[in-house]
Protein backbone atom coordinates (compact mmCIF):
# COMPACT_ATOMS: atom_id res chain seq x y z
CA UNK A 1 0.00 0.00 0.00
CA UNK A 2 1.41 3.36 -0.98
CA UNK A 3 2.07 6.02 1.59
CA UNK A 4 -0.34 8.43 -0.01
CA UNK A 5 -3.09 5.84 -0.17
CA UNK A 6 -5.80 6.16 2.49
CA UNK A 7 -9.10 4.44 3.09
CA UNK A 8 -12.03 5.97 1.27
CA UNK A 9 -13.73 8.54 3.42
CA UNK A 10 -17.40 7.96 4.15
CA UNK A 11 -19.64 10.62 2.64
CA UNK A 12 -20.81 13.33 4.98
CA UNK A 13 -24.44 13.02 5.99
CA UNK A 14 -26.78 15.25 4.06
CA UNK A 15 -27.79 18.44 5.79
CA UNK A 16 -31.36 18.33 7.10
CA UNK A 17 -33.87 20.05 4.89
CA UNK A 18 -34.86 23.26 6.63
CA UNK A 19 -38.54 24.21 6.50
CA UNK A 20 -39.39 27.55 4.98
CA UNK A 21 -43.13 27.50 4.26
CA UNK A 22 -46.19 26.05 6.06
CA UNK A 23 -48.58 25.90 3.11
CA UNK A 24 -48.03 22.29 2.01
CA UNK A 25 -48.54 19.16 4.09
CA UNK A 26 -44.86 18.23 3.81
CA UNK A 27 -43.83 21.77 4.71
CA UNK A 28 -45.95 21.70 7.87
CA UNK A 29 -44.50 18.32 8.83
CA UNK A 30 -40.95 19.67 8.53
CA UNK A 31 -41.64 22.27 11.20
CA UNK A 32 -42.16 19.53 13.80
CA UNK A 33 -38.42 18.97 14.02
CA UNK A 34 -37.17 22.49 13.52
CA UNK A 35 -35.84 25.02 16.01
CA UNK A 36 -38.36 27.06 17.96
CA UNK A 37 -37.10 30.34 16.56
CA UNK A 38 -38.13 29.25 13.06
CA UNK A 39 -41.70 28.81 14.26
CA UNK A 40 -41.67 32.26 15.82
CA UNK A 41 -40.16 33.83 12.69
CA UNK A 42 -42.77 32.17 10.47
CA UNK A 43 -45.60 33.32 12.75
CA UNK A 44 -44.19 36.84 12.84
CA UNK A 45 -44.19 37.04 9.03
CA UNK A 46 -47.73 35.66 8.70
CA UNK A 47 -49.04 37.86 11.54
CA UNK A 48 -47.49 40.93 9.91
CA UNK A 49 -49.23 40.14 6.61
CA UNK A 50 -52.57 39.64 8.39
CA UNK A 51 -52.08 42.91 10.31
CA UNK A 52 -51.36 44.78 7.07
CA UNK A 53 -54.51 43.29 5.53
CA UNK A 54 -56.61 44.41 8.51
CA UNK A 55 -55.10 47.91 8.52
CA UNK A 56 -55.71 48.16 4.78
CA UNK A 57 -59.30 47.03 5.25
CA UNK A 58 -59.91 49.69 7.93
CA UNK A 59 -58.29 52.38 5.81
CA UNK A 60 -60.28 51.47 2.69
CA UNK A 61 -63.70 50.60 4.09
CA UNK A 62 -64.05 52.35 7.46
CA UNK A 63 -61.89 55.47 7.28
CA UNK A 64 -63.91 57.18 4.49
CA UNK A 65 -67.11 56.79 6.51
CA UNK A 66 -65.43 58.24 9.60
CA UNK A 67 -64.07 61.20 7.64
CA UNK A 68 -67.46 61.87 6.08
CA UNK A 69 -69.10 61.82 9.52
CA UNK A 70 -66.48 64.25 10.87
CA UNK A 71 -66.97 66.64 7.96
CA UNK A 72 -70.75 66.72 8.57
CA UNK A 73 -70.45 67.89 12.17
CA UNK A 74 -71.78 71.47 12.47
CA UNK A 75 -70.10 74.35 14.23
CA UNK A 76 -71.08 74.42 17.86
CA UNK A 77 -71.47 70.65 18.18
CA UNK A 78 -70.26 69.60 21.60
CA UNK A 79 -70.64 67.15 24.45
CA UNK A 80 -71.67 69.17 27.46
CA UNK A 81 -72.04 67.58 30.89
CA UNK A 82 -72.37 64.14 29.36
CA UNK A 83 -74.98 65.15 26.76
CA UNK A 84 -74.68 65.74 23.03
CA UNK A 85 -75.64 69.29 22.07
CA UNK A 86 -75.55 71.55 19.04
CA UNK A 87 -76.86 68.94 16.56
CA UNK A 88 -80.02 70.33 14.90
CA UNK A 89 -80.81 67.29 12.74
CA UNK A 90 -79.81 63.69 12.15
CA UNK A 91 -76.47 63.23 10.39
CA UNK A 92 -75.80 59.94 8.58
CA UNK A 93 -72.71 58.57 6.86
CA UNK A 94 -72.92 55.01 5.62
CA UNK A 95 -71.76 52.28 3.29
CA UNK A 96 -72.80 48.65 3.10
CA UNK A 97 -70.17 47.77 5.70
CA UNK A 98 -70.39 50.62 8.21
CA UNK A 99 -72.74 53.44 9.21
CA UNK A 100 -72.22 56.35 11.59
CA UNK A 101 -75.31 58.25 12.72
CA UNK A 102 -75.54 61.33 14.94
CA UNK A 103 -79.11 61.62 16.18
CA UNK A 104 -80.17 64.41 18.57
CA UNK A 105 -83.44 62.57 19.18
CA UNK A 106 -82.82 59.23 20.88
CA UNK A 107 -86.00 57.75 19.42
CA UNK A 108 -84.83 58.29 15.83
CA UNK A 109 -84.88 55.03 13.87
CA UNK A 110 -82.12 54.92 11.28
CA UNK A 111 -82.61 51.28 10.22
CA UNK A 112 -80.01 48.56 9.90
CA UNK A 113 -78.66 48.78 6.37
CA UNK A 114 -74.98 48.50 7.23
CA UNK A 115 -73.29 45.48 8.79
CA UNK A 116 -71.87 47.62 11.60
CA UNK A 117 -73.54 50.71 13.02
CA UNK A 118 -72.28 53.37 15.39
CA UNK A 119 -74.99 55.72 16.66
CA UNK A 120 -74.29 58.82 18.73
CA UNK A 121 -77.41 59.71 20.70
CA UNK A 122 -78.18 62.52 23.12
CA UNK A 123 -77.04 60.75 26.29
CA UNK A 124 -74.87 57.90 25.02
CA UNK A 125 -73.44 56.17 21.96
CA UNK A 126 -74.33 52.69 20.78
CA UNK A 127 -72.50 50.07 18.74
CA UNK A 128 -74.81 47.69 16.89
CA UNK A 129 -74.76 44.96 14.25
CA UNK A 130 -77.02 43.88 11.45
CA UNK A 131 -77.35 40.47 13.12
CA UNK A 132 -79.01 41.96 16.22
CA UNK A 133 -80.71 45.22 15.22
CA UNK A 134 -82.44 45.64 18.59
CA UNK A 135 -79.30 44.99 20.63
CA UNK A 136 -76.11 46.94 21.01
CA UNK A 137 -73.41 47.95 23.44
CA UNK A 138 -74.13 51.35 24.96
CA UNK A 139 -71.60 53.70 26.55
CA UNK A 140 -72.02 57.03 28.29
CA UNK A 141 -70.09 60.10 27.16
CA UNK A 142 -68.78 60.79 30.63
CA UNK A 143 -68.46 64.12 32.44
CA UNK A 144 -66.86 67.24 31.05
CA UNK A 145 -67.19 69.37 27.93
CA UNK A 146 -65.77 68.34 24.55
CA UNK A 147 -65.83 70.23 21.25
CA UNK A 148 -66.96 67.79 18.53
CA UNK A 149 -67.40 70.26 15.70
CA UNK A 150 -65.75 69.70 12.33
CA UNK A 151 -63.15 72.37 13.07
CA UNK A 152 -62.04 70.42 16.14
CA UNK A 153 -62.37 66.83 14.92
CA UNK A 154 -60.97 67.03 11.39
CA UNK A 155 -57.41 68.05 12.40
CA UNK A 156 -57.43 65.39 15.12
CA UNK A 157 -58.47 62.69 12.67
CA UNK A 158 -55.88 63.83 10.15
CA UNK A 159 -53.11 63.69 12.73
CA UNK A 160 -54.09 60.50 14.55
CA UNK A 161 -55.53 58.16 11.94
CA UNK A 162 -52.11 56.73 10.92
CA UNK A 163 -51.43 56.01 14.60
CA UNK A 164 -54.84 54.35 14.92
CA UNK A 165 -54.17 52.12 11.89
CA UNK A 166 -50.76 51.14 13.28
CA UNK A 167 -52.26 50.43 16.71
CA UNK A 168 -54.92 48.22 15.13
CA UNK A 169 -52.26 46.30 13.22
CA UNK A 170 -50.15 45.85 16.36
CA UNK A 171 -53.19 44.67 18.32
CA UNK A 172 -53.93 42.12 15.59
CA UNK A 173 -50.36 40.78 15.72
CA UNK A 174 -50.41 40.45 19.51
CA UNK A 175 -53.85 38.82 19.46
CA UNK A 176 -52.78 36.34 16.79
CA UNK A 177 -49.60 35.41 18.66
CA UNK A 178 -51.59 34.64 21.81
CA UNK A 179 -54.39 32.78 20.04
CA UNK A 180 -51.97 30.71 17.93
CA UNK A 181 -49.99 29.68 21.01
CA UNK A 182 -53.15 28.58 22.82
CA UNK A 183 -54.70 26.84 19.81
CA UNK A 184 -51.47 24.96 19.10
CA UNK A 185 -51.49 23.81 22.71
CA UNK A 186 -55.05 22.51 22.31
CA UNK A 187 -54.24 20.81 19.00
CA UNK A 188 -51.04 19.17 20.31
CA UNK A 189 -52.75 16.28 22.11
CA UNK A 190 -54.86 15.14 19.11
CA UNK A 191 -51.79 15.49 16.86
CA UNK A 192 -49.68 13.40 19.24
CA UNK A 193 -52.37 10.69 19.48
CA UNK A 194 -52.85 10.61 15.70
CA UNK A 195 -49.09 10.27 15.16
CA UNK A 196 -48.97 7.39 17.65
CA UNK A 197 -51.72 5.50 15.83
CA UNK A 198 -49.99 6.18 12.48
CA UNK A 199 -46.61 4.91 13.83
CA UNK A 200 -44.95 8.29 13.22
CA UNK A 201 -42.32 9.98 15.33
CA UNK A 202 -43.69 13.10 17.04
CA UNK A 203 -42.57 14.45 20.39
CA UNK A 204 -44.73 16.72 22.52
CA UNK A 205 -42.70 19.84 21.56
CA UNK A 206 -42.85 18.65 17.95
CA UNK A 207 -46.64 18.30 18.18
CA UNK A 208 -46.91 21.91 19.35
CA UNK A 209 -44.66 23.13 16.54
CA UNK A 210 -46.48 21.09 13.92
CA UNK A 211 -49.82 22.43 15.20
CA UNK A 212 -48.50 25.98 15.11
CA UNK A 213 -47.43 25.60 11.50
CA UNK A 214 -50.77 24.04 10.58
CA UNK A 215 -52.58 27.19 11.72
CA UNK A 216 -50.88 29.38 9.10
CA UNK A 217 -52.90 28.24 6.04
CA UNK A 218 -56.08 29.13 7.92
CA UNK A 219 -54.70 32.61 8.54
CA UNK A 220 -54.02 32.97 4.82
CA UNK A 221 -57.62 31.92 4.14
CA UNK A 222 -58.86 34.70 6.43
CA UNK A 223 -56.79 37.26 4.50
CA UNK A 224 -58.62 36.16 1.36
CA UNK A 225 -61.97 36.29 3.18
CA UNK A 226 -61.31 39.82 4.43
CA UNK A 227 -60.42 40.96 0.91
CA UNK A 228 -63.60 39.41 -0.50
CA UNK A 229 -65.65 41.04 2.25
CA UNK A 230 -64.04 44.42 1.62
CA UNK A 231 -64.89 44.17 -2.09
CA UNK A 232 -68.42 43.04 -1.08
CA UNK A 233 -68.06 39.73 -2.88
CA UNK A 234 -69.29 38.05 0.31
CA UNK A 235 -71.51 39.36 3.08
CA UNK A 236 -71.08 39.24 6.84
CA UNK A 237 -72.55 35.74 6.99
CA UNK A 238 -70.05 34.59 4.38
CA UNK A 239 -67.24 36.13 6.40
CA UNK A 240 -68.45 34.22 9.44
CA UNK A 241 -68.44 30.99 7.42
CA UNK A 242 -64.86 31.63 6.35
CA UNK A 243 -63.95 32.28 9.99
CA UNK A 244 -65.45 28.95 11.06
CA UNK A 245 -63.85 27.15 8.13
CA UNK A 246 -60.35 28.40 8.84
CA UNK A 247 -60.29 26.28 12.01
CA UNK A 248 -61.16 23.21 9.91
CA UNK A 249 -58.22 23.98 7.62
CA UNK A 250 -55.87 23.67 10.59
CA UNK A 251 -57.21 20.22 11.46
CA UNK A 252 -56.89 19.08 7.84
CA UNK A 253 -53.26 20.18 7.68
CA UNK A 254 -52.44 18.42 10.95
CA UNK A 255 -54.04 15.17 9.80
CA UNK A 256 -52.35 15.21 6.40
CA UNK A 257 -48.95 16.43 7.62
CA UNK A 258 -48.59 13.50 10.03
CA UNK A 259 -48.14 11.04 7.16
CA UNK A 260 -44.98 12.92 6.12
CA UNK A 261 -43.30 12.42 9.51
CA UNK A 262 -40.62 9.75 9.99
CA UNK A 263 -41.84 6.29 10.93
CA UNK A 264 -41.22 4.93 14.40
CA UNK A 265 -40.29 1.54 12.87
CA UNK A 266 -38.91 0.83 9.39
CA UNK A 267 -41.40 -0.74 6.97
CA UNK A 268 -41.28 -4.55 6.92
CA UNK A 269 -38.82 -6.06 4.44
CA UNK A 270 -40.28 -7.83 1.45
CA UNK A 271 -40.30 -11.64 1.76
CA UNK A 272 -38.01 -12.97 -1.03
CA UNK A 273 -39.95 -16.23 -1.16
CA UNK A 274 -43.24 -14.52 -1.93
CA UNK A 275 -43.96 -14.41 -5.65
CA UNK A 276 -44.19 -10.95 -7.08
CA UNK A 277 -47.51 -9.81 -8.39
Amino acid sequence: MKANDSPAESPAPAAPWRPWQPFTFRGVARFAGTALWRIWLMELVVAAVVALAVARFIQTDFAPVILQAVQQMPDGARIQNGRLAGIPETLLSETKLMAIAVTPDESTDIGQISDMQLQFRQDNYRIGSVFLPDWGMEFNYGPGNTDVSRAALEPLWGAWHPVIFAACGLAVMIGLAISWALLALVYSAPAKIAAWFADRKLSWPGAWKLSSAALMPGAALMILALALYGYQEIDLIGLGCFFAGHFLVGWIYIACAIRFLDRTLPPPAKNPFMPSA
